[in-house]
């Protein structure tokens, strides 16, 4: 089960409470109704929910301990509906033991970046030749910092005469990065690209490109190649499915993961957090979405050759001009 944002990143010593039968139940009879209540497809969140409480009445979670019956719900829900942004997830820390907020400094304390190791998740960039390469290993949050770092990026791209940005191994992550680093490669006017969708059917939210950007816009006409693979999921996907909609890209590789859903998770028990997909994004025209099947590459190579072929594609069409 690839999961694809955890959010509760709580410090702190495993708890050694019991788990016993009792909890199990209870675990599972939570988790059951929180499938019932708000996955994104109302009669499918009953049938997945009727299914672990049918397990738990045949005895198919006795003696468990956490890790293993996050394992064993994962391998059932598969079977009845496969769905990446459903499942238990056992973390090592105390998932009920969230500390105390700090408390308030004396004067407000002026905003700090915190890039991580991967620069807000814009991992590498580099010029091969004159093409611009990036390559994204997740969709951070936006803020002043992420926004700032990718507008140096694409300062540094602005000379180039195509782009390719590497999504092979592509997490998860924010919808409104995916908007702004799409934003970049349309011209000064919005495009409507993705719709979010609750289980009612009602828009949620909507990806759709910003007129203003802090770095300089790529614009629609250069070249512009993205590389995926089996791993690029859920936020990853969702910018590959916008652009390739709007004959935007060139998507190089393999199909990718197939999860198109938005997940929201909370703990049920000491080690074990319970994520439901609670939303979807659609194509806001088709009301078609990647989830299960991915998104089809338009030019199907193994995932290692991909940035070769996309290189190759991109000499052969400039050497043209």
């Amino acid at each position: 089960m690839r999961f694809l944002l955890l959010s509760m990143l709580f410090a702190g010593a495993a708890s050694a409470a019991s788990f016993d039968d009792a909890a199990r139940a209870k675990v599972i009879e939570d988790y059951a109704q929180k499938l019932q209540d708000t996955y994104v497809f109302p009669a499918k969140g009953k049938l997945l929910a009727d299914g672990l409480r049918a397990h738990l009445t045949h005895g198919d979670y006795a003696g468990l301990d956490e890790k293993a019956l996050a394992d064993k719900v994962e391998k059932d829900l598969d079977a009845i509906l496969p769905d990446q942004h459903n499942g238990l997830v056992y973390v090592e820390f105390d998932a009920l033991d969230e500390p105390p907020p700090p408390p308030a400094p004396a004067t407000p304390a002026k905003p700090v970046a915190r890039p991580g190791p991967d620069n807000f998740g814009l991992a590498k960039f580099e010029m091969k030749g004159k093409v611009a390469y990036l390559q994204v290993s997740r969709f951070g949050p936006v803020d002043q910092f992420s926004s700032e770092a990718l507008a140096k990026v694409m300062a540094q791209a602005a000379g180039s005469e195509a782009m390719i940005i590497d999504l092979r191994d592509g997490h998860g992550g924010m919808p409104p990065m995916v908007t702004l680093l799409s934003s970049y490669f349309f011209d000064d006017r919005p495009v409507h690209l993705l719709d979010e969708l609750d289980r009612d059917g009602k828009v949620t939210d909507s990806f759709i490109t910003t007129t203003k950007l802090a770095g300089p816009r790529y614009g629609s006409k250069r070249p512009l190649y993205v590389l995926v693979d089996e791993e690029t999921v859920s936020a990853s996907e969702a910018f590959v499915y916008g652009l390739q909609r709007q004959k935007r890209a060139i998507i190089v590789g393999t199909k990718t993961s197939g999860g198109a859903h938005k997940q929201f998770g909370e703990p049920v028990s000491h080690h074990l957090i319970a994520f439901v997909a609670i939303g979807r994004s659609v194509d806001p025209v088709t009301k078609a979405n990647w989830e299960r099947t991915g998104v089809q590459p338009d030019v199907n190579v193994p995932a290692a050759q991909a940035l070769d072929a996309a290189l190759a594609q991109i000499s052969k069409k400039t050497s043209a001009q």
